[in-house]
């Protein structure tokens, strides 16, 4: 399907519907008909009710509208801990509720937590729809003009159409525009429905009786030794809090999620609040900081809405065979101990890869820039890595920092405030900020053309180097009064930016391509949101953000699962962890010899496996700890590179369909319970069960086999389910199973020590 560009407010600009889509406009109610369903709208008192093709009972239903009073919604002060937005404020369940009054969102102003929500408020009076007083066909789907309850006389003017693969958008603008704060829609909801996705959430993989917002953020950590003094629940051990955002932040958010018969897209870029059945059972309701409401509703069973929703928004492209193998990274430690040990450490590295003591197929070179004095040593070590069948990564960042360190370009900086390609102040002055690296900084701003181009300059040069891709770090620091050469703000901006970032690169790496077609490149990134499309259409992999080197629910080892299962529901499946976690200051432990195996045998059989390290502590390497990590850790690798055919064939179908290579046992066993509960395991498509062990000093687990017959590849131990049975884990092995009679990494061959380099 051919899909437009982000619009400035968030406005769907997709493709036309399918000629089966069909129009009736009656005098009680009107149907919108999609190649998937159909939704009603009733026209006295307004409601809208959406059903799948083939089904009479309704998929999707605005709640009752009863001709609801109008809601006075006061100030709500926020007594909750600094950080965590979570007050439960007033809010009408109605149909189409819009706020007629203010709402105002508070930021963290820099460092580690810039553009974090640290508080909001929201104060007026609710209003809501009440009957159709027109109506008129518009293409495919119909335009309505819809009376409020709103003493003013504002009304609503609302259009529903069909759209290719047989979604619906829903599009609601009030008028006059003027005064109103937010608009949201107000759901009914059945017992015992489940929300899935949400995008790199760590806290469940049901949503349901959650009450959160949607707004990209970073640097949210376990509270590790500081609990029980910040955690809600004393002695909770940071198991399940995240300082300071609260249990369900993530740097990688997706306004979208799949219930049991249909899909949801919120394509909106402000801030969103919604409560999944959490104040009240039987609905659920969300709202945007706008005066406009865009929604998508896909109907169809959860495969299919995945299918539809992830047309619409984006998957992640496959990537290079190369990028599927280990990788190892060479971070840059702090505090910065200059280019001089940061060259040693990569001379290091090479000889321990030349020594056979590591299998790797990418190398990053986060400190590139510790060479800027001398070009030829950068080549130098880059053709060595092809010499070794091993392609070179750097590192780019969204913000530009004063000063010379190995992850960024000195003069960047002065070029961005000189030249305007930075965000601004609403006086028009560059927007400095106070950045992760303790130095002042500007965000790029990639709605100017002209930062456009700067920025795929130097991704050419880099390219030009002998680099074969990138590591594309941050994107969540966008403060809502900055202001953009579009003339966006900082709060329309926000949740969009990780999209027009991720594109201006996706489309430089596509040209460069073509223009040589024997490379294969590839890059990752950290931050991302949804849209039509979202970040997951320009990328092919994302890393979960810092991780703690602990094993907590909340931001370690076991957070891990939850994460990469969430996101992938909605596109964003390249998922690509630090092996060993990577915030190790303060609180948190180094990195342990047992941590850092069980988290290799973790990512072993995820879509990408690759070493990175701590701030303090630096790269984990398996010869940091003993010569047994460095045997278990090749073992690993070698397992990794036997699953590595299907892993590219289980991604490129789901380049087709949208059903991610790595799959929650509820998508595999719709109507188990148990399966649905599993929330440690994981399907490598259909025939693979994987069941990691992730809490520390354990030597067995708990493992739930879903129906059919299960074997160990090794010692013929098998399984029936569906049922859960405990199995023997080792620190040296991995728990995994093929279902019986299959044979998963047959096709995979063994790779020589010093592959070719073919790209």
């Amino acid at each position: 399907m051919a899909l437009g560009a982000v619009a400035a407010g968030g406005a769907l600009l997709i493709s036309p519907p399918a000629a089966s889509a069909a129009v009736r406009i009656g005098h009680e109610r009107i149907v919108v008909t999609s190649s998937a369903g159909r939704v009603a709208i009733v026209r006295r008192p307004f409601s809208l009710v959406f059903r799948r093709r083939g089904h009479g009972a309704p998929v999707l239903s605005e709640v009752a509208n009863t001709g609801q009073s109008p809601l006075v919604v006061p100030p709500t002060p926020s007594p909750t801990p600094i950080g965590q937005d979570r007050e439960t404020r007033p809010t009408l369940y109605a149909p189409l509720v819009f706020t007629v009054g203010a709402a105002r969102d508070f930021q963290y102003p820099g460092a580690q937590w810039n553009g974090n929500e640290l508080s909001g408020t929201e104060a007026g009076t609710q209003y809501s729809a009440r009957e159709v007083t027109s109506v008129q066909r518009s293409g495919a789907g119909v335009r309505l003009v819809v009376s409020t309850s709103d003493p003013s006389g504002r009304v609503l003017s609302v259009s529903v159409a069909p759209v290719r693969g047989g979604s619906f958008t829903v599009r609601v603008r009030p008028s006059p525009a003027e005064g109103v704060a937010t608009m949201g829609d107000a759901f009914a909801s059945p017992a015992g429905e489940a929300f899935h996705g949400f995008g790199g959430r760590h806290n469940a993989l049901d949503q349901r009786g959650q009450d959160f917002y949607n707004w990209v953020e970073q640097q949210n950590v376990g509270a590790g030794g500081f609990d029980p003094l910040v955690s809600p629940v004393p002695g909770s051990g940071g198991h399940g809090y995240l300082f300071p955002n609260g249990p369900t932040a993530a740097y990688y958010v997706q306004s979208q999620f799949v219930s049991r018969g249909y899909g949801f897209l919120l394509d909106r870029d402000e801030i969103s609040r919604w409560r999944l059945a959490s104040d009240r059972p039987n609905a659920w309701t969300v709202s945007a900081a706008a005066p406009a409401l865009d929604y998508v509703v896909a109907p169809g069973r959860p495969l299919d809405a995945m299918r539809r929703l992830t047309a619409l928004t984006g998957r992640q492209a496959v990537p290079p065979a190369w990028a599927l193998g280990p990788m190892l990274d060479r971070l840059v430690r702090f505090p910065d101990e200059g280019a001089k040990s940061y060259q040693s450490e990569v001379e290091d590295d090479l000889r321990h890869i030349r020594a056979g003591d590591i299998r790797v197929t990418g190398y990053r070179i986060e400190g590139w820039h510790y060479y800027d004095g001398d070009p030829g040593a950068l080549r130098s070590v880059i053709r060595r890595l092809h010499a070794l069948g091993v392609h070179a990564l750097v590192y780019f960042r969204a913000f530009e920092t004063q000063g010379r360190s190995g992850t960024g370009d000195a003069s960047a900086y002065d070029e961005a405030v000189q030249r305007g390609y930075a965000a601004r102040t609403p006086s028009g002055q560059p927007y400095v900020f106070p950045s992760n690296f303790n130095t002042p900084a500007v965000l790029l701003d990639f709605t100017n053309p002209a930062t456009v181009r700067s920025w795929q300059r130097r991704l050419r040069q880099a390219l030009d180097l002998g680099a074969d891709g990138f590591m594309q770090d941050f994107g969540e620091q966008v403060q809502v009064d900055m202001r953009f050469h579009d003339g966006s703000t900082g709060a329309r901006m926000h949740n969009r930016y990780p999209v027009l970032f991720h594109r201006a690169t996706r489309r430089v790496l596509d040209r460069y391509r073509r223009e040589h077609t024997g490379r294969r490149l590839f890059f990752y990134t950290r931050a991302g949101y949804s849209g039509t499309p979202g970040a997951a259409r320009y990328e092919q992999s994302n890393f979960p953000g810092d991780e703690t080197t602990d094993w907590s629910r909340s931001s370690g080892l076991a957070s891990l699962t939850t994460d990469m299962l969430n996101r992938a529901v909605g596109g964003a499946y390249g998922f690509n962890t630090d092996v060993g976690g990577y915030f190790d200051i303060g609180p948190y432990p180094k990195t342990t010899k047992e941590l850092f195996i069980r988290w290799a045998e973790w990512a072993a059989l995820s879509p990408v496996m690759r070493l990175h390290g701590a701030i303090s502590t630096g790269t984990h390497t398996p010869w940091s700890f003993d010569a047994q990590t460095v045997r278990v850790y090749r073992s690993l690798s070698r397992l990794h590179e036997r699953a590595r055919p299907l892993i590219a064939r289980l991604w490129r179908a789901a380049d087709r369909t949208g059903i991610p290579p790595t799959r929650p046992l509820w998508l595999s066993e719709p109507g188990d319970p148990a399966a649905a509960a599993q929330d440690q395991e994981w399907l490598l498509g259909p025939d693979v069960l994987v069941a990691p062990v992730v809490a520390e000093g354990a030597t067995k687990r708990s493992v739930y086999f879903p129906r059919g017959c299960w074997k160990r590849p090794s010692g013929g131990e098998r399984h029936r389910g569906p049922g859960s049975a405990t199995v023997s884990a080792p620190l040296t092995r991995l728990p995994y199973f093929f279902r019986c009679g299959t044979r998963p990494f047959a096709a995979a061959r063994r790779p020589a020590a010093r592959p070719h380099f073919t790209g």
